[in-house]
């Protein structure tokens, strides 16, 4: 019985050794380019993935304030591609090239990306950008 046991207890260690040596979904999942809102306690989050043309948007805080992005193609004369906004502690919604139309970017080209926080009583407030090239991964 003791040797049975101890034999499980070193497979399951050798199982959690491989598991954890092995690259898993979350960092496969991590994304090249993140960014929050300007607010000293982030309310929102941003994460691109150029390949596949990913945007990931994220409420992350429950204060009552909407999560919104902004991209413009700033290769051809910073012209707006999409908004996109949602609330709600938690939520998340992703858009990918998949889906077709504005949310396919262009190959090569930089995309200036806006975050911001909004609610009725406010004009977006706590913004940050900053300017990503959908590269695929490649460049």
């Amino acid at each position: 019985m003791r040797r049975t046991l101890l034999a499980a207890a070193m497979a399951m260690t050798a199982m959690a050794a491989t598991l954890l040596a092995t690259p898993g979904a979350a960092q496969a999942a991590s994304a090249p380019y993140t960014m929050h809102t300007n607010d000293t306690d982030p309310g929102g989050r941003v994460r691109f993935w150029p390949n596949g043309d990913v945007v990931e948007v994220c409420d992350i805080e429950a204060d009552g304030w909407a999560v919104q992005i902004d991209i413009w193609n700033y290769t051809e004369g910073n012209t707006k591609v999409y908004s996109y906004q949602i609330g709600g502690n938690g939520n998340c919604q992703t858009l990918r090239a998949s889906l077709g139309g504005k949310y396919d970017l262009e190959e090569n080209d930089t995309f200036k990306f806006k975050i911001c926080l909004d609610n009725a009583a406010h004009d977006p407030s706590y913004c940050d950008y900053n300017y990503w090239t959908n590269d695929n991964g490649l460049g």
